[in-house]
């Protein structure tokens, strides 16, 4: 498809920029689906009128103008807000719920979107917001067959679906946390991947006081991989990579975040490393882990490490760091370590890095 093509349906280009902006998403989602219901409770209002039609169909109306004002805001204001997400997820279940409690029997078709609202809070935001979407559904269910009604006299149903929401949010939560799981995690390794490490660095330099100073990174890149893959092929040198980081991290301290990168490259996030004798003492600990692997799969191998490190208090305690900032200068280290020959470490050099830092 040409350029041109791309940009000739602006319908087409919104579409695929709404999953890069969840909250946007489900602003749109608001609008478009609560229109179609709204129009359902327009003509249901004309066939069936009733109080009850009415009070729903005046709920529904103010979750579109809802939608309606969560899109203006996420436009002007598009910067993620935990608050924000956490009042919006709050209200989208609480409208049911109101739409529920005023509209008695004539609203009990909104209950699928009690539902929909689960699938949406765990599957966009994760399990803290499908938490928060569950209890507030269960809460005003439990309110709805103290006070209103229809729910008093159908307790029985009342129960079923609020056991229902229950049953259905325990479901997705392990479905959310698979899925999180297989997201930061390396399919050969079971480390952690790029995106999870540049997590937990970007955590660590937030910190800016005593954990940022404490914290060591390093880059280890093995030394005679290709040879093994070329020798043996790439089983046996998946299984080496598999048992490099097993080792690691049974070597590897409580609190160390470990990681591949890809291809033989691994990341050492270290804790309570006070100095370079500190970092020194843990690339020396993963020089020894390659030292002793001395076969793979029935298969001779020598294999050693060059590695970078970098101390975050050289950074002057992370005020002057972000995470790709962090992984030029270990990645630099960790070359002219190979320059060096095999086996070796070399620190980065900030000051080379970070202007001002020295």
């Amino acid at each position: 498809m040409s350029e041109s093509d791309t940009h000739s349906s602006p319908g087409n280009a919104l579409l695929r920029a709404l999953p890069k902006d969840p909250e946007k998403e489900q602003a749109v989602l608001r609008i478009s689906l609560g229109s179609v219901v709204l129009l359902g409770y327009l003509l249901a209002s004309s066939v069936y009128p009733s109080a009850g039609v009415y009070a729903t169909l005046l709920a529904v109306l103010a979750y579109v103008a809802f939608g309606v004002v969560t899109y203006i805001v996420l436009t002007v204001s598009p910067k993620r807000s935990r608050v924000r997400l956490a009042i919006t997820t709050f209200a989208d279940q609480g409208i049911v719920i109101a739409a529920l409690a005023v509209g008695g029997a004539p609203a009990l078709p909104l209950l699928w979107v009690v539902f929909w609202f689960l699938v949406g809070a765990g599957c966009r935001y994760g399990q803290r917001m499908l938490a928060l979407s569950c209890g507030v559904a269960v809460a005003g269910l439990l309110a709805l067959m103290h006070w209103q009604p229809w729910w008093r006299a159908n307790v029985s149903a009342a129960l079923g679906v609020t056991f229902s929401v229950v049953t259905t949010s325990l479901y997705l939560a392990v479905l959310v946390y698979r899925l999180e799981r297989q997201a930061s995690t390396d399919p050969l390794t079971g480390l952690y991947n790029r995106v999870r490490l540049e997590q937990a660095i970007g955590r660590t330099l937030l910190a800016r006081g005593a954990e940022a100073d404490r914290t060591a990174m390093l880059l280890v890149d093995l030394d005679g991989f290709k040879a093994v893959n070329d020798s043996f092929g790439h089983a046996v040198g998946d299984e080496l990579l598999c048992s490099f980081a097993t080792a690691l991290v049974r070597r590897m301290r409580r609190g160390d975040t470990l990681a591949r990168l890809g291809g033989d490259e691994f990341v050492v996030l270290a804790r309570h490393v006070y100095d370079r004798q500190d970092a020194l003492a843990i690339a020396d600990s993963i020089h020894a882990i390659l030292a002793n692997l001395r076969s793979v799969g029935g298969y001779p191998v020598a294999v050693s490490c060059s590695i970078g490190v970098c101390l975050l208090t050289d950074g002057a305690a992370g005020r002057f760091l972000d995470a790709r900032t962090l992984m030029r200068a270990v990645d630099s280290a960790m070359y002219r370590a190979k320059s060096r020959g095999m086996g070796k470490t070399e620190f980065a050099d900030m000051a080379g890095v970070l202007p001002g830092v020295v």
